[in-house]
């Protein structure tokens, strides 16, 4: 064989390698990124970046969301007053880039932060992971807002997390599945949302634990809260959070069922907290 067909040969090769190489590389469809004072839980108020990924497999009630559960072609990336669109997915190493611009365009933050948040993060573990590493590099810190129903898949990740904020779903407040990819288990998903703070702690985050309360939320699944998170109360924050009315959650919570199911959960010697969706409140994205 003479070298010019040696690399004829060779070039189909080279393309295929070149072609894994990019599907090797973590992407995910976003909704947006941006800049705000939401925050939650023990960070409400605290100014830092946001990064919303797309898709998510369940369907909350109250969710005030429901544009993240299908990527458009392109997303917003709003760099204070100005916005620009990206297309989509993104690549991990992209995504970063997009996160450093927008929190340099934003100054006054003491701790730079990154909150990856949803839709469902944890749909793309190993982008997290990625786009993680490559912020943390920078002096970044990461927050994870998660449904935490996926143990293995926060496994993959957990290590770029510095802190947790995973939800812990009661069964009033959810609807029928998104295609069946996430049916509530007969026992719910209390143990998923467990170890998923398990594994945070291990790895040395904080953790927060929100419970959307609605009007339909009854004692049993609350007490079943408390005595699920029971083995890590000691070590997390349990974030009460009063709906706001959105979508199928149409009434607020009462105020002498709050304060009652807030005084449940002091009794069972939890940190609490009684925080309502800040941003809301203040007009914010």
């Amino acid at each position: 064989m003479d070298l010019k067909r040696a690399l004829q040969g060779l070039q189909p090769q080279s393309r295929r390698g070149d072609d894994a190489a990019r599907r090797a590389v973590p992407r995910a469809p976003l909704i947006e990124v941006f800049h705000s004072v939401q925050g939650e839980g023990r960070f409400v108020g605290v100014p830092m970046t946001f990064l919303r990924t797309a898709t998510c497999p369940l369907r909350c009630l109250y969710c005030d969301t429901p544009h993240s559960y299908t990527a458009a072609a392109t997303f917003p990336v709003r760099f204070g007053h100005r916005t620009a669109a990206e297309p989509n997915p993104v690549a991990a190493d992209r995504a970063a880039e997009l996160v450093r611009q927008v929190a340099a365009a934003d100054t006054g933050c003491r701790t730079p932060r990154l909150s990856i948040t949803g839709g469902e993060p944890l749909v793309f573990p190993e982008f997290v992971r990625d786009l993680g590493q490559a912020v943390r590099q920078r002096g970044m810190r990461v927050h994870l807002e998660t449904a935490a129903i996926h143990p293995a898949a926060l496994a993959v990740c957990v290590e770029q997390v510095d802190h947790l904020s995973a939800d812990y779903k009661l069964p009033e407040t959810l609807g029928a599945p998104a295609d069946g990819l996430a049916a509530t288990p007969p026992a719910g998903f209390g143990a998923r949302h467990r170890e998923c703070c398990e594994l945070a702690l291990r790895r040395g985050a904080t953790v927060d634990v929100k419970v959307v309360l609605t009007d339909r939320v009854l004692d049993p699944s609350f007490e079943r809260v408390l005595e699920d998170l029971a083995p890590v109360r000691d070590r997390i924050l349990l974030v009460l959070q009063p709906v706001t009315p959105f979508g199928a959650a149409k009434a607020p919570v009462a105020r002498t069922e709050l304060e009652r199911f807030a005084a449940a959960a002091v009794r069972a010697s939890f940190d609490v907290r009684v925080l309502p969706q800040v941003h809301k409140v203040l007009q914010l994205p």
